[in-house]
């Protein structure tokens, strides 16, 4: 009795040695053919493509030829190649092995849950494949933006990277628009060309840059833009915000706000300036700078101001010194304040007179003339 017990649970071990060793071998066929691929349940998300590697192995004496096929349910499409070639049948020789690739597409419009499919290879037998598909597939077009808030003055220019994708059935040209503040310009580049729309192929997406630049006087605040991508058949929107914080502005001008000046050649003139911030934020590191004509010499003090808050001036002395030997007549002397941030100009008309000096010599020299003549005419007039 035990002895016929032992041999009992022989039997049933070998059985299920038998079965576990099926359960993982590649699907056979009777013949000798078998097909086998390494992964045959994948999950993927909506509009995905994933690729298999299927080997048909040709254990046989035999050529073993067969069509090929597979089965998929309305709205997936698949390709079955060799070769870089569609193929429908396909032949293996004794003893070999040969490699076709599959490629299955899952649609955008999908629902979650798992799909079951069968590839067909006639001698070689059959291989089932399922796709967990991890979410529910939209039919729509969609527009994000990498970082929709961006903070900046007033004369900066604020760009964000938009990603368009379509996620239709169809290829889509986009228009593309930005609501932008009255007297902001928004402009739309793609791969660095300036566009107004779109085109892209079902299940792509293209990367599109908008370029924000506001209003001369935009005042601090939040600005918020809305962006829409529009075909004819499908519409993404998104949002970017704007923040601008102050506005760098500054001028540059006498106290007086008169622009010109007289000296005389060889001289100095002193004129009182005054750098004034008029924006709505603090200005830094001001330096006064200047285009003299040749031989004149012009200097500042200061010559830096380190910080102007806004609405804030300072007064700055410009020491201009002509050259000894300018002609009389108007000479530009260009000034400038220049920050970090900001710059302003100031074109100064400087009126040259000849100098006191050579007026008296000229005299000088006229009294000696007729001094000499009057001599020359005493002695030796009378002869």
């Amino acid at each position: 009795m035990k002895r016929f017990t032992g041999s009992v649970r022989l039997i049933m071990t070998a059985l299920l040695c038998l079965l576990a060793a099926a359960s993982a071998a590649p699907a056979y066929a009777a013949g000798g053919g078998k097909v086998y691929t390494p992964y045959t349940d994948l999950s993927a998300p909506p509009g995905e493509t994933i690729n298999y590697s299927v080997d048909l192995i040709n254990d046989s004496a035999d050529i073993l030829t067969a069509a090929v096929g597979f089965s998929a349910p309305s709205g997936w499409t698949y390709e079955l190649t060799a070769g870089g070639n569609n193929i429908r049948q396909i032949s293996v020789k004794p003893n070999d092995t040969q490699t076709m690739n599959l490629t299955l597409h899952v649609p955008l419009e999908v629902e979650k849950g798992d799909y079951s499919f069968q590839l067909s290879a006639g001698a070689f037998g059959t291989l089932p494949i399922k796709v967990n598909v991890s979410e529910k597939g939209s039919y729509k077009s969609e527009l994000t933006v990498d970082q929709p808030n961006m903070q900046g003055h007033s004369d900066s220019t604020f760009t964000y990277s938009l990603s368009l994708n379509n996620r239709t059935a169809s290829k889509q040209t986009y228009a593309l628009t930005a609501e932008a503040p009255s007297g902001w310009d928004g402009k739309f580049t793609v791969d660095g060309n300036g566009v107004t729309s779109v085109d892209i192929d079902p299940g792509a997406s293209k990367t599109v840059t908008l370029n924000l630049t506001p209003a001369e006087n935009a005042k601090a605040d939040t600005y918020k833009v809305a962006v829409h991508a529009a075909s004819g058949s499908s519409t993404a929107d998104a949002e970017v915000e704007a923040v601008i914080t102050g506005t760098y502005a500054m001028t540059l001008s006498t106290s007086d706000e008169r622009l010109s000046a007289d000296v005389t050649a060889g001289h100095e003139r002193k004129l009182e300036l005054v750098v004034k911030n008029t924006g709505s934020a603090d200005l830094t590191d001001i330096n006064l700078t200047s285009t003299p004509p040749a031989n004149w010499e012009i200097s500042f003090e200061p010559k830096t101001i380190n910080t102007l808050k806004a609405g804030e001036s300072k007064p700055v002395t410009a020491t201009i010194k002509a050259s000894g030997k300018a002609l009389a007549g108007d000479y530009v002397v260009g000034l400038t304040a220049q920050a970090s941030e900001k710059s302003a100009d100031a074109a100064i008309r400087m009126t040259v007179k000849s100098s006191v000096l050579w007026g008296w010599i000229g005299v000088l020299i006229i009294l000696a003339v007729i001094a000499g003549v009057y001599g020359l005419f005493r002695k030796y007039g009378r002869r």
